[in-house]
């Protein structure tokens, strides 16, 4: 059907399908950037805002069949001037991080100043709800619209640093153009001749596949090609550490939780990909799955993983009489405390260009490890490591979610299938289903202390589901492990962590990396012990803090330089008792975590820096990614 509307003060005629929302017709149709396809259709993220007849709305929720005759501006059709003041606001502030929410936050914010020139701090906040921010706190947010507020009414903008050097502030690299909507994400690049990925997820959490049919979605004109496990040419099977993820689950294997892919497809345009994944028939056998890791654990329990027993790791430290320490203990505690599934909700959902080249394939990934992403899909392809070039599209989030393998080899796939470049990119639905999660733990602990309050000793007992695939679950629940006792000495101790496979959402790498569990069980065990004794949550945290020479709970000796626990303690002190005193609720917990990878394993990177000829400038290349903590304004 035509559809005529207005867009930033243009008429504009485009053929649209009834499926597409207003959201896709100014991506796909009219090239529209600054609006953000962050959690289609559900109108959540405010990443894809517009000023509908002058009403700030969520675009992906808005059906193209409603949108003939209206006015819409985008934040391109914004004022010179005004894109202008916001851009140097958010400079001038630090903003931003990764820059995925930006764009709609600044259509919200301008609309909301039009009708409040004067605005309190909580009324911009109440103004954002409907603007999900999974970097900044909103913090740097609010002080940049403050300011666009107060250079509204005639206050000037502070200047901002851009020359950088050691030891002063620089303003963010490319804060300008990430603010305005400019700088592009993955699933903004549209290179010649462009196909449009989608893939087949089973939605059950375990069952045999019987067959998969891909002939009604190859009948539709538009559709290039259908990929399943048979068209692998080389190694089906991927992961970080444990190859025991496939790219394809095959006919006759087992899907092992929501979220395997049976199947890709590529076409011309997105709404023709999705229709023709909708169209691949799939027959399964559905088979009891296990959900609980102590029921994977058990005599004769189906094995969930075909590459692994159901115990993929065991973590173990201990010194010291334990179970002596824990009977003699003048105070004694015990408990078991349980921590959820956690998703990472970074805004922008998986994406991957794959440009294919002779010999090989190019990549424009989100990743979070350009060399791991190149060494996989060259073993999928049957290529040489060589034959497929990586390159790093700084990401709108990432947080550990973005680690392993997502869509990548399957956008290399089928741009090697089609012989012309295939953007994949996944719906926000598609992202939870698929990419790995924080661990839910069970951690069973025992703890004792002396008459004063000092630990003597701490017995744990961890476990951790680490769901269908191995991810780096081994490594997050030795990280339990080895943090199981916080930042406190404790003289005798015996602690365990299992990483237990389950038909669960596979369970990787997140802010934390299974520290945060263990610190939850570890601080509710004092909390438990200082009421036993008497004491506050500040003075039985003080008695126990680990200092330079103690050991750590895994038996490293901590160095003068690596314990700051004690003065950032002493630093709550009075906050905490003027809290108190107001009779207020109030909590306090100290924190540990590992620098650097640990455990004995090299830390090490490389980069590359040349001197350009000519005028004097430089490039450098480097391999690790930015996703928003401002690695690249770093290294600038």
């Amino acid at each position: 059907m035509e559809i005529c509307f207005l867009l930033n003060g243009t008429p504009v005629r485009v053929q649209a399908d009834a499926e597409e929302t207003l959201l896709e017709i100014l991506r796909n149709r009219l090239g529209i950037r600054s609006c953000k396809e962050g959690c289609r259709p559900q109108g959540q993220c405010g990443s894809c805002l517009a000023l509908v007849d002058g009403r700030p709305l969520a675009t992906c929720v808005i059906p193209a069949t409603r949108i003939e005759g209206r006015n819409v501006v985008t934040l391109e059709g914004l004022d010179p001037v005004a894109r202008d003041l916001y851009a140097r606001c958010f400079e001038a502030t630090s903003g931003l991080q990764c820059g995925w929410c930006i764009p709609g936050i600044v259509v919200r914010a301008h609309a909301f100043l039009q009708s409040h020139p004067e605005p309190t701090r909580s009324e911009l906040a109440r103004a954002l709800d409907g603007h999900v921010c999974r970097c900044t706190g909103y913090k740097r947010i609010l002080d940049a619209l403050e300011l666009a507020a107060a250079v509204r009414r005639g206050q000037p903008i502070p200047g901002v640093e851009r020359s950088g050097g050691v030891g002063r502030p620089v303003v963010r690299y490319q804060a300008r153009a990430s603010v305005l909507g400019e700088r592009a994400f993955v699933a903004d690049l549209t290179p010649p001749g462009l196909l449009h990925g989608a893939l087949v997820l089973s939605r059950h959490p375990r069952a045999r596949v019987l067959r998969v049919d891909p002939s009604r979605a190859l009948a539709l004109p538009g559709v290039s090609g259908v990929l399943t496990a048979a068209d692998v040419p080389g190694e089906r099977w991927v992961g970080l550490i444990t190859r025991d993820w496939p790219v394809f689950v095959a006919v006759g294997e087992e899907v092992r939780c929501v979220g395997d892919v049976l199947a890709a497809v590529a076409a011309e345009d997105p709404v023709l990909a999705r229709r023709a994944a909708a169209l691949v028939e799939v027959d399964y056998e559905p088979l009891p799955p296990i959900l609980e890791p102590e029921a994977a654990l058990e005599p004769g329990a189906s094995r969930v993983n075909p590459r692994h027993v159901n115990l993929l790791s065991r973590s173990h430290y201990s010194r010291g009489q334990v179970a002596q320490a824990l009977a003699e203990g003048v105070h004694t505690v015990a408990g078991v405390w349980t921590t959820q599934r956690v998703d990472h909700l970074f805004m922008e959902p998986e994406a991957c260009l794959a440009v294919p080249e002779e010999g090989g394939v190019r990549l424009f990934t989100q990743g979070q490890g350009i060399f791991d992403d190149r060494r996989q899909v060259a073993e999928v392809l049957g290529l040489e490591a060589e034959a497929v070039q990586v390159e790093l599209i700084p990401n709108g989030g990432a947080f550990g979610g973005k680690e392993d393998l997502s869509v990548q080899a399957h956008a290399a796939l089928l741009a090697r299938h089609a012989g012309r470049p295939v953007r994949l990119a996944l719906s926000r639905e598609e992202s939870v289903l698929m990419h790995p999660k924080r661990h839910p733990m069970r951690l069973e602990y025992a703890a004792a202390c002396d008459a004063e309050g000092r630990l003597t000793a701490v017995r744990a007992r961890i476990v951790g589901d680490t769901g269908a695939y191995a991810s780096v679950g081994d490594k997050v629940m030795e990280r339990a492990a080895g943090h199981a006792c916080g930042p406190y000495r404790v003289p005798a101790l015996d602690v365990e962590a299992l990483a237990v496979y389950t038909n669960n959402p596979p369970c990787g790498a997140m802010r934390g990396f299974g520290v945060n569990q263990a610190a939850f069980a570890i601080e509710g065990c004092l909390d438990l012990l200082a009421r036993k004794v008497g004491l506050d949550a500040w003075e039985i945290r003080r008695r126990n803090l680990v200092g330079p020479g103690d050991l750590f709970t895994t038996g490293q000796v901590l160095g003068p330089p690596a314990v700051g626990a004690a003065r950032t303690l002493e630093a709550l002190r009075e906050p905490y008792l003027e809290a108190r005193r107001r009779g207020r609720a109030v909590g306090l917990a100290c924190g540990i975590k590992n620098v650097g990878i640990g455990n004995g394993m090299p830390d090490e990177g490389q980069a590359v820096l040349r001197v350009e000829d000519g005028d004097g400038g430089f490039t450098l290349f480097s391999g690790f990614t930015e996703m928003g903590q401002g690695l690249l304004t770093v290294l600038v």
